[in-house]
């Protein structure tokens, strides 16, 4: 009996492996010009990929087009050529600045897994008008991170058939295990016409998973020596602000980065006075809630290597640290390990009564199983007189195509460990078309005050339970193409058993075949502050061409909501005028009754963009919140004449807004140069 069970897993084991897509990589020593025209080495190659699968909108079903796809590569670049068959009318794109892309235009992509292990990967994307996306894959496509960038060209032209891509991207620009003779490989397409996402690896569960990827044979390359490049930077600032002592004064700053390639896996950063000036506001947001709100990180030196630290409880939450002084990481994978540590020196803050301190983070995570992995982190904040510090240990398990379990603890110090500690279990099934997962967690009546120093905690004193149910029906008729129900359930107590909150969340989408979409939403709440709060929320909302980019929708909410009645609306627009020139706008507007705190608001945001081509652009940015009468203004004009990190910017900021406690108008004029120039030194 045993032998017929060992026979039949082998046979299965046998049928994965016939099965998975294979592409065979061909070395050349023939110049590849990347300029979209149909190259003729890529005609005379043996081996192509095709025959894309659907992931949606009917999984398993043929790509509705053709799209052929060939690699080629020699000892410096990897060479890629899409040939995507399609009605030229029915294309759908716009120029973009760089990693602003998404599934709202027709698009290709790569991910190439460069370890072979089954996990992460990076990724390159294009649209038909040449806008390009560079982006790092982990935890098998549950974690995307698109603010990583490197060095890579692209190419697009248009035929009477469709439109044709071309990628160069240099072996320098990404880690690689060296002595592997093939990765793992898959691309993507984007067909927004029929509302497609295909991949040439047959059908996947999910965007980007890695572990369901093709393989790319045939890579021979040579050892590489170590790689040194310097970033250099300069800034002349002109500052006028009514908030600090600085009138009508002009300043200038040189900074930089230095990063060393190791070898093909790993690369060693430092820097030096980064330049770690506030280039953009963050958007303004109606926060129904009385906790702190979460903004992505805009800095550069934190960016490559920073999805590392996402795990659920976030132990490092990279703006809790200001400028700083200098800076050094570690980045890469060393055989099962991905490694990233990083030491900072910060400035003192006086403003916020924040003294001089250093940061130090420290991540690595283990692969385990065939698409699995297992991490600790290790995270401090010392300064003159004080500490704190945490360490955390999590796991995620891929069990299959669809069932995942993950799991974290994390404890922290200075404080006994009980109420300084926390932990969560998470059990879930999930593919593109639907989502439900159950959830623990236990989170100690004080382990805010300590992690919240470095990490980002919006409560604590937690016995939580939560769970989601998400599901996605694509229909076959003519008037739904799909409709999106979810749900949303969360409990918590105290530690001494107290019941702190609830709530209970539904929505359903309803999108048409003529592109208007019809929502519902329901949130009932209960929350413990200082007294009881029973909260409810209901809302409505239309929308038109919302899945792609050009769109426009129109949302009304109200209810009750911390002992005070509330209406919301908000609306958001988004027009490709031309090709070149795009223009947005978002409206949102709150009113409450009573509004003893005058809470109530309205925000404008609008956006004007203008591409000369996807490396030279202007925009223009105007936002306003009337609750605390500010207005924000924010133009730009970038040339990335060796992208991404060669550049010049020019940028003018004019902040105005209520000052506290004088409760009178000030005003900020900012205008400075930014130049930045990358130099390969060997």
């Amino acid at each position: 009996m045993l032998r017929i069970f060992v026979c039949i897993v082998i046979m299965l084991v046998s049928v994965q492996v016939i099965a998975q897509k294979r592409l065979q990589a061909i070395k050349t020593s023939t110049t590849i010009s990347i300029d979209g025209k149909i190259d003729s080495v890529f005609r005379t190659l043996s081996d192509s990929a095709t025959g894309f699968t659907q992931m949606e909108p009917v999984p398993g079903n043929p790509s509705a087009e053709k799209t052929v796809v060939f690699v080629m590569y020699d000892k410096n670049t990897v060479y890629i050529a899409f040939k995507c068959y399609q009605d030229p009318g029915s294309i759908r794109a716009k120029i973009q600045t760089r990693d602003n892309l998404s599934k709202s235009d027709d698009g290709v992509s790569i991910t190439l897994d460069t370890y072979n292990d089954q996990r992460t990967a990076f990724g390159f994307l294009i649209n038909p008008l040449g806008s390009q996306c560079d982006f790092r894959v982990l935890d098998d496509g549950r974690i995307l991170d698109i603010n990583w960038d490197t060095e890579w060209e692209s190419a697009v032209q248009s035929y009477d058939w469709g439109w044709y891509a071309e990628m160069a991207i240099p072996l320098k620009s990404i880690q690689y295990n060296q002595k592997l003779h093939e990765w793992g490989i898959n691309f993507s397409r984007v067909i927004r016409d029929h509302s497609e996402t295909s991949y040439w690896s047959g059908e996947v569960s999910g965007d980007y998973r890695i572990s369901q990827s093709g393989v790319l044979s045939g890579i021979d390359l040579q050892h590489e020596k170590g790689k040194l490049t310097l970033f250099p930077y300069g800034t002349l600032r002109y500052e006028d602000s009514d908030f600090t002592d600085i009138h009508g004064k002009w300043k200038g700053e040189a900074g930089g980065d230095v990063a060393y390639q190791i070898n093909s896996t790993l690369t060693a950063n430092a820097t030096f006075n980064p330049d770690f000036a506030t280039v953009e506001a963050d958007q303004e947001q109606v926060n129904l809630t009385r906790y702190e709100l979460s903004y992505p990180e805009k800095r550069l030196f934190f960016q490559e290597g920073n999805e590392m630290f996402s795990t659920r409880i976030q132990t490092f939450y990279s703006r809790r640290i200001g400028d700083i002084i200098y800076g050094a990481k570690l980045t890469g994978k060393a055989g099962k390990y991905n490694v990233n540590m990083l030491n900072v020196g910060a400035e003192k803050i006086p403003s916020l009564d924040e003294p001089q301190a250093f940061y130090s983070a420290f991540r690595v995570k283990r692969d385990i199983l065939k698409s699995s992995t297992a991490g600790i982190t290790v995270v401090d904040k010392s300064w003159n007189g004080g500490y704190t510090r945490s360490i955390s240990a999590d796991y995620t398990l891929n069990l299959g195509k669809t069932w995942n379990l993950t799991g974290q603890f994390v404890g922290s110090a200075p404080g006994d460990f009980s109420s300084h500690s926390a932990w969560f279990l998470r059990f879930a099934r999930e593919n593109n078309i639907y989502h439900y997962h159950i959830r623990y967690s236990n989170i100690g009546k004080n382990f805010r005050e300590n992690v919240n120093q470095t990490g980002f905690i919006v409560d604590d004193d937690r016995h939580e339970l939560d769970s989601d149910i998400d599901y996605t029906w694509w229909m076959k008729n003519k008037a739904f193409k799909y409709i999106a129900f979810s749900s949303n359930y969360n409990i918590f107590w105290s530690h001494q058993g107290t019941l702190r909150s609830y709530y209970l969340i539904g929505n359903m989408n309803l999108y048409f075949q003529n592109k208007l979409n019809f929502e519902v939403f329901y949130n009932n709440e209960f929350k413990l502050f200082d007294k009881k709060y029973y909260n409810h929320q209901y809302g409505i909302g239309v929308g038109y061409n919302t899945d792609e980019w050009s769109m426009a929708s129109l949302n009304y909410s109200g209810g009750y909501n911390f002992d005070r009645d509330f209406q919301l609306i908000k609306s958001s627009t988004r027009i490709k005028i031309t090709s070149k020139l795009a223009v947005e706008y978002s409206f949102q507007r709150v009113w409450y009754q009573p509004d003893t705190n005058n809470k109530s608001t309205l925000i404008n945001v609008l956006s004007v963009y203008y591409n000369f081509t996807k490396d030279l652009w202007i925009k223009m940015f105007v936002q306003n919140n009337s609750s605390i009468n500010r207005i924000y203004v924010y133009g730009l004009a970038g040339w990335r004449f060796k992208p991404p990190f060669g550049a010049v910017y020019l940028i003018y900021t004019r902040d105005e807004l209520t000052m506290m406690p004088e409760n009178h108008l000030g005003n900020e004029d900012v205008f400075y140069v930014k130049f930045t120039f990358p130099i390969n030194m060997w």
